[in-house]
């Protein structure tokens, strides 16, 4: 929308004018970057950003106090009930696709889990790394994180996390006390651990007996690498959506350019995967893919 009393900014268009954007945390840092390069270029535009938990941003749009968001997670069915019940007209677009990440401190030996091993960790069923080795600590993020969400639904079938797990209000905080913690384990999106790989363990994860396609071997384990992610191998993947009730004006401006070609490269850029432009698979060896 555009905001009253503004007046750098009163001929609003697709690339003039104002508008505030709540974004989902766990990929808030390159949601900002795509929005700095959108004002780098329409010099008569200003994004008002601000970082949420994917449910806190999600309620505030059903509420109307927040016209334009993203989110890593798919609308569930209370929150479509919502918009349905009071006659909320929207629009949602598919941006990118991500994942969440199982990390571990660098030292921790174990470099590949089962998706039973990751149910029995975090809902607290295992709680040694071993038989006779060191007490698990879990870390997670807020209750109302997009990553918790999707890992509750794809893992522990919307079990509740171990009673033991310490729960962080932001990614980074989350990834911080796995690396400074040896039998910590946690969960973040991809962008998190942006630039911090050689500091974690990044858990390969698959299941026995089970294989994503017909191409596949059984029970190969899968990284978050972007090829995996976008083909579907890697457990964990996600869907990143930018929804917005504003339908004119600057908001669709940005929705373009998050959609469009220079939006899309940023997201490959920092480690996801466009979702609206081609993506081109290239084989580095027999067995591995880029």
């Amino acid at each position: 929308f555009l905001c009253s009393g503004c007046s750098d900014y009163k001929h609003a268009s697709a690339t003039s004018g104002e508008i505030r954007v709540e974004a989902d945390e766990s990929v808030f840092r390159v949601i900002k970057i795509i929005a700095d390069s959108f004002q780098q270029t329409y010099t008569q535009s200003k994004i008002h950003l601000r970082s949420v938990e994917a449910r806190e941003a999600i309620v505030n749009f059903i509420n109307d106090s927040a016209t334009t968001i993203v989110s890593a997670r798919e609308l569930n069915e209370e929150e479509l009930d919502a918009l349905k019940k009071y006659s909320i007209e929207y629009r949602g677009y598919k941006c990118a696709f991500d994942a969440v990440a199982v990390i571990g401190h660098k030292g921790n030996p174990q470099k590949e889990l089962r998706l039973s091993e990751l149910d029995s960790i975090f809902s607290g069923t295992t709680t040694r790394w071993g038989k006779k080795g060191r007490a698990v600590a879990v870390a997670v993020c807020g209750v109302n994180s997009s990553v918790n969400e999707v890992f509750k639904n794809r893992i522990l079938k919307a079990k509740s996390f171990t009673p033991n797990a310490m729960k962080f209000s932001t990614s980074d905080s989350v990834v911080r006390f796995v690396e400074n913690n040896p039998n910590a384990i946690g969960i973040v999106g991809i962008h998190g651990i942006r630039g911090r790989e050689e500091h974690l363990t990044i858990f390969s994860l698959g299941q026995p007996g089970e294989r994503p396609d017909s191409t596949q071997e059984e029970g190969k384990m899968y990284s978050p690498h972007q090829a995996y992610i976008y083909k579907k191998y890697y457990p964990l993947w996600r869907n990143v959506y930018i929804y917005s009730r504003e339908i004119g004006l600057v908001a669709s401006g940005f929705i373009a350019y998050v959609t469009g070609i220079y939006g899309q490269q940023k997201f490959l850029q920092e480690g996801l995967v466009p979702a609206t432009q081609p993506v081109r698979l290239v084989e580095t060896t027999r067995k591995q893919i880029q």
